[in-house]
């Protein structure tokens, strides 16, 4: 799970599209996911474990999430925020718990179970008071990541939704790309602007 954090690290441009299996309309929409992991030493550690009486002491790190809008700068907010404590197996590294201070489903502190398959496909099942959450995410390449999830009621399947995630360049990225394609051309780089 570390090395899956620390791949997943940045910001992600994520283009959802959401099934309801109810009468509710279907849904589509592009947001930012922001994830920063940290480590065990982090202080958020010891407040997500003791919400859920899990020894600090158990924890491996974990990472914070954010969704926020693609559209509006400055568009952090808790309410729309998350972080996960990892618990790792100590008898199999590929499995463990994730620790969450909100659930997604239902805003509560909330313990999920994952697993990595041989090929890397990650999956956590996540059981709330009324419902499970079954989520899978697996790297396509290093800057594309693709997220499915269900969540299922008592009654049977009620959502399911798709995930494309694409890694977004950083500030030092583009500055990296601008310098190099000046290195490269500069005399294009040299050339007065034309108005607009």
């Amino acid at each position: 799970m570390a090395a899956f954090l620390a791949a997943s690290a940045g910001t992600w441009l994520t283009r959802r599209a959401v099934h309801h299996l109810d009468h509710q309309d279907d849904e589509a929409g592009d947001s930012n996911l922001t994830i920063e992991p940290f480590d065990a030493s982090d202080a958020v550690v010891q407040r997500v474990c003791e919400s859920l009486d899990v020894g600090a002491g158990e924890a491996a790190g974990g990472a914070r999430f954010w969704w926020e809008s693609n559209l509006k700068e400055a568009s952090r907010s808790e309410d729309q925020a998350a972080v996960l404590v990892d618990v790792v197996d100590a008898q199999n590294p590929r499995r463990g718990f994730l620790l969450r201070d909100k659930g997604y489903i239902e805003k509560q502190p909330v313990v999920s179970t994952y697993v990595f398959a041989e090929d890397g496909l990650l999956t956590i099942t996540t059981r709330y008071d009324t419902n499970i959450g079954i989520e899978r995410c697996w790297f396509v390449t290093n800057d594309v990541r693709i997220r499915v999830s269900s969540v299922q009621f008592l009654n049977g399947v009620s959502m399911t939704t798709y995930c494309t995630e694409l890694r977004c360049p950083s500030g030092g990225d583009l500055e990296a790309i601008r310098a190099e394609a000046q290195s490269r051309f500069p005399a294009a780089s040299q050339q007065p602007s034309t108005p607009g």
